[in-house]
């Protein structure tokens, strides 16, 4: 997958078809856009493409801080370029971009700038100056502009419409299963396994990889997860522990992960956990050996319950 910031970059003989959004998640209903624009470039021999911003509009928009982003970008562009996108064009969004009327945006950008002949995007979709343009607008445009316009509608799961705000309160709720389910895979967070206290090696026998926590991380709530831990291409199971050490007295929200089967060095090095159930609460223990026979209990908790 080509990954792109500007447009002299682009060959502007190559016909193409995007798909427009934040794609915050890359959840399922996302995943069912990308296809639907995949098959439908594959139907005219187009290139599919991707047009998003590499910065979050309301940065721009509001001046507020951001809320934490469910998937970083590194992590999109391994989703897209597995649902078939073969180019990735990453704006940044600002004041001159803002101030686009929506058919300035159309013609100025999709037309005579990305040479796209097909658009596909949500059924919410807005775009243009205060967010004139709608799926409606789109589809007007597409008629004077000469492109195919494919509105997605939303995709439910028990009756609930699938996105990003409802992912984001599952797992900050730790209704990891639930939000697993909208995203149609494990949330995962990819982050630095940075230096503890050496508590868990040192003193309960089970040392844990500690994890660097970014601002713009969204961490699931306090408990303890059965989660699987990615380095470099293999897998294992892993219990990872998200909140603090109230047994130690350390109060400060941090996480760790005890890697079943590892105990090589990967300090410094970049992990994925994939958080796939919670398992309890955080508990503050009477005493060090009743902690060490619950971590054990969570250890044998994952291995029933997770399966390579």
């Amino acid at each position: 997958m080509k990954i792109i910031r500007r447009y002299n970059q682009l060959d502007k003989d190559i016909q193409r078809g995007f798909a427009l959004g934040n794609f915050d998640g890359v959840h399922i209903g996302h995943q069912k856009l990308i296809k639907t624009l995949v098959q439908g470039c594959k139907l005219k021999n187009l290139e599919p493409c991707i047009y998003t911003f590499v910065n979050h509009t309301l940065e721009t928009i509001t001046g507020k801080e951001i809320p934490p982003q469910i998937t970083n970008m590194c992590t999109k562009q391994k989703i897209f370029e597995s649902l078939g996108i073969e180019l990735l064009y990453l704006e940044r969004f600002n004041e001159n971009l803002m101030s686009l009327s929506p058919e300035e945006f159309v013609k100025d950008i999709l037309i005579d700038k990305l040479n796209c002949k097909i658009v596909a995007v949500g059924f919410d979709y807005s775009f243009g100056y205060k967010g004139q343009g709608n799926a409606d607008t789109l589809r007007e445009m597409a008629k004077v502009y000469g492109f195919e316009a494919h509105i997605i509608q939303p995709v439910t799961v028990n009756s609930k419409k699938v996105g990003s705000s409802i992912i984001r309160e599952y797992i900050r709720n730790g209704n990891i299963e639930e939000a697993n389910i909208f995203l149609g895979r494990p949330y995962s967070i990819c982050s630095k396994v940075i230096r503890g206290k050496g508590i868990g090696g040192d003193r309960l026998g089970y040392p844990t990889a500690n994890i660097s926590i970014e601002s713009c991380s969204l961490i699931p709530k306090e408990g303890i997860y059965a989660t699987f831990v990615k380095i470099n291409d293999s897998i294992y199971k892993g219990a990872a522990c998200v909140g603090t050490s109230p047994t130690f007295g350390n109060y400060d929200i941090g996480m760790e992960v005890f890697i079943i089967g590892f105990n090589g060095d990967i300090y410094d090095r970049f992990i994925e956990i994939q958080f796939v159930k919670k398992l309890r609460d955080q508990i503050k223990f009477d005493s060090i050996d009743n902690l060490i026979n619950q971590i054990e209990r969570d250890v044998n908790s994952v291995n029933t319950y997770l399966h390579l």
